[in-house]
């Protein structure tokens, strides 16, 4: 989709405690509250006439003050503000169209509020690329805002820089880096693994999978020529049998997939570092762990210093 070049972002809560988020979000709407403020002074920007209003009401200067700007935020047509809102586990955003459409004082005739604008084009939890912008993936920095107890605010100066660069799918240059960093250990962990020992290499396996939470409850190797490691998921109870080969082919695998076929357990990896051609499982439910699985999971289990110094 174009891509517009949005100068300032501000957050809404669709309704107290996110009560009219799912309405609004299905009918693209931002809706607003503030009964006790008339259509015509908001139109206005009277913000003095509208804390008079909360002043009457009791509320403290602060108080009123802060109902003023959030209702004129509302108000304010700017065809350049992009708004965010946080809902289901995702972060949503909409242009707004200019106009306020007024429906009424009463609460009880308007219950999902005084006010709305309409969204342009809805309001969407991808990014400009289609990435979902999932709040798990997303900077504390800027969720936070989920919190604020008010209706509307803007986003911090970081926090709309954050938020444009998570539309347009970029990073920051650290962030580049620190991946490209990343690349090259994994690619650099692969050929140590090549490096080690076939007895070093069953050892790493089976660190690798007690690191993951798995137990071994057989020997390594064993005295069964298919058996090299027999493991056990505490947590679940699911028991595992890992054949470990450094260097393989087709022609081992299928011969240990016909034998695994015999053996009783809940999972069955076979785990390599070496093959000259690429190995195929077919229908047996084996998962295959080769270099790069394993680079990435020592990388998460932290042996990669292990790994350096047995092929030292």
């Amino acid at each position: 989709m174009t891509q517009k070049a949005y100068t300032k972002a501000r957050y809404i809560k669709l309704g107290e405690r996110g009560g009219w988020e799912q309405y609004c979000l299905e009918e693209g709407i931002a809706p607003l509250a503030y009964y006790d403020v008339p259509h015509d002074m908001a139109l206005s920007g009277d913000r003095e006439a509208i804390r008079k209003v909360y002043l009457d009401l009791g509320k403290t200067a602060g108080t009123a003050t802060g109902h003023a700007s959030q209702l004129l935020s509302f108000y304010d047509p700017d065809p350049d503000v992009l708004w965010v809102t946080i809902s289901g586990g995702s972060l949503w955003w909409a242009e707004l169209a200019p106009d306020v459409e007024y429906l009424g004082a009463d609460p009880e005739e308007f219950p999902q509020g005084s006010r709305f604008r309409r969204t342009v084009s809805g309001w969407r939890r991808v990014s400009f690329g289609g990435a979902p912008l999932l709040i798990s993936d997303l900077s504390g920095n800027l969720t936070k805002i989920s919190a604020y107890r008010g209706t509307v605010c803007a986003l911090k100066p970081d926090q709309f820089d954050y938020l444009i660069r998570k539309l347009r799918d970029e990073d920051l240059p650290e962030i580049t880096a620190a991946q490209e960093a990343r690349r090259q250990l994994l690619a650099t962990t692969e050929e140590v693994i090549k490096l080690l020992t076939w007895q070093d290499f069953e050892l790493f396996t089976e660190l690798l999978f007690s690191r993951s939470g798995w137990q071994r409850i057989s020997s390594l190797g064993g005295t069964q020529k298919t058996l090299d490691l027999e493991l056990l998921l505490p947590t679940t109870g699911e028991r595992a049998i890992v054949q470990v080969k450094s260097a393989t082919s087709q022609a081992q695998l299928d011969d240990y997939i016909d034998r695994f076929g015999a053996m009783s357990a809940d999972r069955y990896f076979y785990v390599y570092h070496s093959s000259k051609q690429e190995l195929d499982v077919r229908d047996s439910g084996i998962l295959l762990m080769d270099a790069p699985a394993l680079a990435g999971q020592a990388l998460k289990t932290g042996l990669v210093d292990w790994l350096i110094a047995k092929a030292a």
